[in-house]
């Protein structure tokens, strides 16, 4: 008799410790519905994720799979900076963020390439070298996570990301519409502020320094063989090289240290990336935090300069025909930049756009822009051909939702309704 008491007096006390805690967790993250953890590539390599349940209706909203740049950054500065469900306060609360994307969607945020944010190997040869190991691994983690959240299985399924995920992004769906995969309901596809074709984005670093005053007219007329030189190199298929002589041309605008905030014209250049991202990186070593979202005492890289290292004969690699090979297969790409960044900029982002080589480009190229309207302001200025669509906004810079997040969050509920700010397409 007193056996059994005792064996429920410790049930009831392991049912109060797990109770407390799920009360806990929801108390230090406002009462999002979320979950994070791990998926299993294999033994020795894991990869983090986190997932923002839709504030709307979790059960038939669109999943969205979110990929930050880099290449080697973790996802996190997106959750805590931009369309994540909270913002993180100097004395390492959370407050909620009203634009947060999972407005009307869920939304994962992956850790990758391994060794990424939370994401791990022990064997450094899993890293990968270039985007055909990114797509595999990334490939086999959206398997297993369709697998361990089958509701999501069949579900609309888009994917988005900014900056260096102008690989990640056509990459990774070109590869999906190849393996033809009956759970991945591939709808769309958004890069923001992406390098895609670097041949054709180099030169515009030139173009966009001059529009804004960067440089003078003698250091001008310098670059501009300069970057006909960058774009040669690229075409012997060097990728190391021609890498390091582009970027070399690139930062005699910069200079060293930076001469501006090359994610922000408008701004000064502070702290690493030019800004301060210290409150969400300590918001992440509290212990309670940590628990919470299943990662115990695993080291945290915001940017891990060696997945930066091992991917750099990737980098000048053009994925424009990935991008074509998405529409001729019926996935739409939304193409979105911050007319304030320097970095990728709006000018590159233009010119690959309108050399994409499908069925329409002729009226694509040709298409004048609209003006995109938000609260009666105007936001920024569009134009979209059947599911290809190119939009500049005004005032932010390489993060736009960091800069303008109610623009932000409308943008993003037009690309999952797959309005792409109709009617105005000159097919239809």
């Amino acid at each position: 008799m007193c056996l059994c008491i005792i064996k429920i007096m410790k049930f009831i006390f392991v049912c109060s410790i797990l109770l407390f805690s799920a009360v806990l967790g929801r108390d230090i993250f406002l009462g999002e519905d979320h979950e994070a953890g791990f998926i299993e590539l294999m033994p020795t390599d894991e990869m983090f994720y986190w997932l923002m349940r839709s504030r709307n209706r979790p059960s038939r909203d669109p999943l969205v799979l979110w990929l930050t740049g880099g290449p080697g950054c973790g996802s996190q500065m997106s959750i805590f900076y931009q369309h994540g469900p909270w913002y993180v306060n100097d004395d390492l609360t959370l407050r909620k963020n009203p634009h947060s994307w999972n407005e009307v969607a869920n939304v994962v945020y992956v850790d990758q390439p391994l060794g990424s944010g939370f994401s791990s190997t022990e064997k450094p040869e899993h890293r990968a070298r270039d985007q055909d190991d990114v797509n595999k691994a990334l490939y086999l983690f959206l398997v297993k996570f369709f697998d361990k959240y089958p509701e999501f299985k069949g579900r609309n399924f888009y994917i988005a990301g900014e900056s260096y995920a102008g690989h990640y992004v056509p990459g990774i769906v070109a590869y999906i519409i190849e393996q033809r995969d009956p759970n991945m309901n591939l709808i769309a596809s958004a890069i923001g502020n992406g390098w895609v074709n670097p041949r054709t984005q180099y030169p515009y670093y030139r173009d966009f320094a001059v529009e804004h005053n960067l440089i003078n007219v003698v250091h001008s007329a310098l670059l501009y063989p300069a970057f006909i030189g960058c774009q040669l190199t690229i075409d012997t298929g060097y990728n190391y090289f021609a890498y390091k002589v582009c970027e070399w041309m690139m930062n005699t605008i910069v200079g060293r240290p930076k001469a501006f905030n090359v994610f922000d014209i408008s701004k000064p250049c502070e702290g690493f990336a030019c800004y301060d991202f210290s409150n969400f990186v300590n918001f992440l070593e509290r212990k309670d935090v940590r628990e919470i979202i299943n990662v115990g005492d695993r080291p945290y890289y915001m940017c891990n300069g060696e997945v930066f290292k091992e991917m750099k004969g990737d980098q000048v690699n053009n994925f424009q025909p990935h991008v074509k090979y998405a529409l001729e297969n019926g996935v739409g790409v939304l193409v979105y930049n911050g007319d304030l960044d320097f970095i990728c900029n709006w000018m590159g982002s233009e010119a690959w756009a309108n050399e994409v080589y499908w069925e329409h480009q002729d009226t694509f190229r040709s298409a004048e822009y609209q003006k995109w309207i938000v609260d009666g302001e105007e936001a920024g200025q569009y134009k979209r051909v059947k599911d290809f669509t190119v939009i500049r906004v005004f005032d932010a810079g390489h993060m736009v939702p960091m800069d303008q997040p109610k623009r932000a969050l409308e943008m993003f509920k037009d690309f999952i309704a797959r309005d792409f700010f109709y009617p105005e397409s000159p097919l239809e």
